[in-house]
This record gives structure tokens, sequence and C-alpha cells, in this order.
């Protein structure tokens, strides 16, 4: 293929071990050069480089996808979890709330700093369909406003500014409970040191595997989606992320079973094998193997009123997706 014939693709600056051999250039994409991009995995404001489909790949918070293709942004899936994370120990609660079982949470206040994000989609959405809560008894404190409308006339949802973070007020006694993504060291120090702060699944491990053994859900906040124009102009092209994704998830699994990954965890090789065999593969790709996890997304989405349209996979993922 001639250097004219090559496309150059916007592809995300990401962090995670699973996906860095692409950027390292370890992992070769035929026809493709990458020109690393940083963006926003968050949909905060009208972003009109996404609705359009101006864009080439982004790492995006699936908390907006089914909203941004439902409100017609140019913009389609491919079934590349590049994150997951486990939404039981992100679930904490004011020692003086008087929340001891999922259920109290009814009739009290809950902060989370977004409504949709991924993580508080499934956080509900578990909450009521495995532990009995009742989301419309639940008075929602939020600091983000949204870009995409809430449907559910039965969600109570009260903004606050954002002078104090949701932990600072859930010490003061505002709160009695958040559900909410901590990405901060010092906020998850006071989490799990604080007098006032207990978790509600204090044994979030076993939730999580629970969870996994009965449903195969190990909860997704990202996915990798990509410009649904350039998907039309050239389908193609998602079969051969896809590859490139699988090709770099196997690379990043070697490195670490080979004893040559660069990570700072003692006795990591082992603790990857130990990993297999309770998960096999928590981080799988495709349709097929992601089949109970998107079905029960698509379903928070609907009975949390994040969309109203009942959704199919052909609307939602790129054509070249459909067989994986």
């Amino acid at each position: 293929m001639t250097t004219d014939q090559v496309l150059e693709i916007e592809f995300p600056v990401m962090r995670y071990d699973i996906t860095m051999p692409i950027l390292e250039g370890r992992v070769d994409i035929d026809g493709v050069k990458l020109r690393p991009v940083k963006l926003s995995s968050m949909i905060n404001k009208e972003d009109p480089k996404m609705k359009a489909g101006e864009f080439g790949l982004c790492d995006l918070n699936i908390g907006y996808w089914l909203p941004a293709i439902e409100a017609g942004w140019e913009i389609v899936g491919l079934p590349i979890f590049s994150k997951r994370k486990p939404v039981y120990q992100l679930i904490f609660t004011h020692a003086d709330s008087g929340i001891r079982s999922p259920k109290d949470l009814e009739g009290k206040k809950v902060g989370s700093r977004t409504y949709r994000t991924a993580l508080t989609v499934w956080a509900r959405g578990l909450l009521q369909d495995r532990h009995g809560v009742d989301l419309s008894k639940i008075q929602w404190i939020v600091q983000a406003k949204e870009v995409f409308p809430v449907h559910d006339p039965t969600a109570k949802i009260e903004y606050v500014d954002d002078k104090k973070n949701m932990v600072e007020r859930m010490i003061a006694a505002e709160l009695d409970a958040i559900i909410t993504d901590i990405s901060d060291t010092k906020l998850f120090e006071t989490l799990e040191t604080h007098p006032k702060v207990k978790r509600l699944f204090p044994d979030y491990f076993g939730e999580d595997q629970k969870l996994y053994r009965e449903t195969g859900i190990y909860t997704p906040v990202h996915m990798i989606v990509m410009s649904r124009k350039l998907d039309r102009k050239r389908p193609d092209l998602a079969a051969k992320f896809y590859t490139a994704f699988e090709q770099a998830k196997q690379i990043a699994c070697d490195d670490i079973l080979s004893d040559r990954g660069g990570f700072s965890v003692v006795y990591l090789r082992e603790r990857m094998k130990e990993q297999i065999t309770v998960w096999s593969d928590p981080w799988k790709y495709g349709l097929k193997a992601n089949k109970s996890t998107i079905d029960a997304f698509i379903k928070y989405n609907l009975e949390q009123g994040m969309v109203r349209s009942q959704f199919f996979y052909g609307d939602l993922f790129a054509a070249g997706m459909l067989d994986t």
C-alpha cells in the first residue's frame, strides 16, 4: 500500500495496559496511521466534533453512549470495553445514616458527581435488580448538569454547586451515602479511614465475584466508539481496529505472564495467573461474549430514563462488529 493511501486516524491516548501496545507501535493496523490525541471520555457539554462524527476513535464513558446515539450523534460502538471498574466498592455511607443494607438507601440523600456516568447507571441498576431497592424513593444530589435529558419522571434529582466535593458533603452529614467514581488517592484514603464513613458492601470482592459467576458481568465503564461517518465511508475499518485491540490485549497479558510487565505489584505474574483461574478473561471483547452485559446495560438505561428508545445491536455497533 502506498503512502498516499494510508489513512490517518485520531486515536485516544489511553494508559490502560491492555491498550498501550497499540500506542507503542507494537500492533500494526494495515493502511492506518494513528495520530494520538487527548480526548475526554465524558460528555459534559455539547461536542460539535463528536456530534458530527468529525473524529476517529474515542475512549467513551458508556453512560453517554446510548443517549448520544438516541440524540442523533454520529457515533457507533465497537464492543471493545477498554476500562472496567467494579461498582460495589464505590458505594459509601455515613456511619450515622442508619444505612445497614441496600434497602436502607430508600428515603435517603445519595450523592454523586454526575447522574449519568456508567458507574452510577450500573450501581442503580444492580441495587434495583439484585437488592430490591426502589430507586424512586431516593433523593439524588449531583453536581454536573446533564447534556442529555433524563426521562424518568420519578427521578428526584437536586443539583448543588461544587464548592465541596461529595466526600466532604457526606462527612458533613449533608448526604447519607455516595455512589461515585473515585480516582483520587487522598479521597480514597479519606473514605477508607474516616470514622464516619462505612462501605455499604464491606465484602465487595465477594459481591463482584458473585455477580460475575451468576451473570457474566464485570461492569464496563468505558468503550471504544468510532465516527459513524467514518464507518459508513470505510466499513472495513471496524474489524481492523477490533483485531488490533485483541492483539494488544494479548500482548499485555503475555508481558505479565512472561514476567516482562513493568508494574509495581509484587508477584504480578502469580496474581495474574490467580485471576485467570477465578475470572478467566474479565476483559473479554465482542458481542457474543458480552451479551448479558450489553443487554443489562441497555435495560438499566431504559428503566432509569437515560433513553426512551428500544435499541437493537445494529443501531449501536458498527456493522462489521455484529458477528464478533
